[in-house]
């Protein structure tokens, strides 16, 4: 083998390695903890596959300050004007927190990301 054909292998490789770097990374958001309180008028629909998106209400605070049904908020303050008052959650996971949505009485815990198009974009469940 040619010194020119290591060079280009080792090229090859580097550039496949990069692309894969860069699309983990794109994936691999920070997520904070949203609280939901189920009830009220949150609103859980089905987008035809594993996904669902609920629309919620903003609480007024933060979560330890309390919720009224319906209503969703940061763990440490309350949303912010223009952040997204919907959940989007496109893997099996929803599964284990979106029957708790429909009591008032319940309480679930996501990590989320604001995706800048109009979804909190589930990460995890759990605190």
């Amino acid at each position: 083998m040619t010194l020119f054909s290591r060079l280009s292998q080792t090229a090859a490789v580097a550039a496949i390695l990069a692309t894969t770097l860069a699309a983990n990374s794109a994936h691999a958001q920070q997520s904070y903890p949203m609280t939901c309180r189920g009830g009220g008028t949150i609103s859980i629909r089905n987008d035809g596959g594993n996904g669902v998106r609920i629309r919620f209400q903003p609480g007024g605070g933060a979560a330890t300050q309390g919720l009224s049904p319906g209503q969703c908020t940061w763990s440490d303050r309350a949303l912010r004007a223009g952040e997204p008052t919907t959940i989007c959650d496109d893997s099996a996971s929803a599964a284990q927190y979106v029957s708790l949505l429909v009591q008032s009485n319940q309480y679930a815990i996501m990590q989320v990301y604001n995706d800048g198009q109009g979804c909190m974009k589930v990460t995890r469940v759990g605190p």
